[in-house]
């Protein structure tokens, strides 16, 4: 039994990592991604900012979420994101020094979410704790990877490092097009691992 629990924690954290990636396949979350995932530091602040901002909304959601009227839910998980902002703000700020100033309109921006308002809303309230920290912690290091990565190869593009692009680079469309190359290769791979499946399954 503690054997399953376990295989069923590491599938759950691993499809919201990285299988089922809600940035690039569902397009949650795109937006700071493309506007704002132009650098690698502002990609790590905004990652930190996510984690501090969807573990604890999440979990709030797990034990509150259900008592809550579904039409009410999303208007509710937008308060406490507002409301656990400022002590996430703070700790990004004790950790990165300057992070909460220099990510400017986007530190607040990430109050509105749409990656944790989805996981809040609809997820959290349904599932069980253990499940909803797989899936929190999976989700928060999926947005890390598109991110970070985005804003890695927007800088190497353009100016050799990974620092902050400029020019075309830099714009939300160019965001847009690498997040869409992801996500195709993203289809691609679970494309050959269901082919994997049933070709296991399929054996004598």
């Amino acid at each position: 039994m503690r054997r399953g629990l376990k295989k069923k924690i590491r599938i759950i954290f691993l499809n919201s990592a990285f299988f089922r990636n809600p940035v690039p396949v569902a397009a949650l979350s795109i937006y700071p991604v493309i506007a704002a995932g132009y650098s690698l530091q502002n990609a790590v602040e905004l990652s930190l900012l996510f984690l501090f901002l969807s573990v604890p909304v999440g979990f709030l959601f797990c034990l509150i979420g259900e008592m809550i009227p579904l039409w009410v839910r999303p208007a509710a998980v937008l308060a406490a994101s507002a409301v656990f902002y400022l002590p996430a703000a703070r700790l990004l700020e004790s950790m990165i020094p300057g992070a909460v100033a220099a990510l400017g309109m986007f530190g607040p921006l990430m109050i509105c979410n749409s990656l944790i308002l989805s996981r809040a809303n609809v997820y959290a309230p349904s599932h069980i704790g253990w499940a909803v920290a797989a899936d929190t912690l999976g989700c928060a290091v999926g947005f890390a990877l598109v991110i970070c990565l985005t804003g890695a190869v927007r800088g190497l593009w353009l100016s050799g490092s990974v620092r902050a692009a400029e020019g075309g680079v830099s714009l939300p469309f160019f965001g847009l097009i690498f997040v869409g190359f992801l996500a195709a290769f993203l289809q691609w791979v679970n494309r050959r691992r269901t082919l994997r499946t049933g070709k296991r399954g399929g054996r004598p």
